[in-house]
């Protein structure tokens, strides 16, 4: 009886530390296979959105966007209608288009306007593991031992489907690659 006292501590200490491995694995691979997105409004700067939303696109007259105050009223309203729930709102001009950066749910989003309201597309930066496989699969087909960066998710109002626009280098050359959510490489004037 003395042995089966000195031995149920020994028990229950094994019992607990194997059922809090087993809990820690389960949490593990639920983090794993979480569609929480990678990039949120609390992990990533809003420069740094800018930074990847607006990478390979500035050119030596433009430099990048411009703050703005007087946005369109028609350019306001489409906004408002599009994104009612939109947060933390920055307004901006580039390139003869209003930009508005914004959260948007988890993500930080820029949606870009033309001066009559019509909305030219949604852009939402990606880290790599948000890039939809298949395309990743199709680019290192194409491009054996190519560096894949970060993406942007085009939304486009009127088009079914999604592109991403990813950041590749090989060889040391730098270029953006157009791809719509079934892996197909497409054309997109940036």
């Amino acid at each position: 009886m003395k042995k089966l006292i000195c031995l149920l501590p020994v028990y229950l200490l094994v019992s607990v530390m194997l059922f809090g491995q087993g809990k820690d694995k389960a949490n593990a691979k639920a983090k794993k296979n979480s569609t929480t997105p990678a990039i949120q409004p609390d992990k990533i700067s809003s420069t740094k959105h800018d930074q990847i939303i607006w990478e390979g696109t500035k050119d030596n007259n433009d430099g990048g966007p411009k703050p703005s105050k007087n946005q369109p009223a028609k350019v306001r309203a489409a906004f408002q209608r599009d994104y009612p729930h939109a947060s933390n709102v920055a307004w901006s001009k580039y390139r003869g288009d209003w930009t508005a950066r914004f959260i948007n749910g988890p993500f930080i989003s820029t949606a870009v306007y033309h001066a009559n309201g019509d909305r030219r597309d949604t852009r939402t930066s990606l880290l790599r593991s948000q890039i939809p496989q298949i395309i990743i699969e199709g680019i290192f087909k194409k491009i054996p031992g190519v560096d894949i960066g970060v993406g942007v998710k085009l939304e486009i109002p009127n088009v079914v489907k999604d592109i991403f626009r990813i950041k590749t280098v090989s060889a040391g050359t730098t270029k953006y690659l157009f791809y719509n959510s079934d892996g197909k490489e497409v054309q997109y004037n940036y």
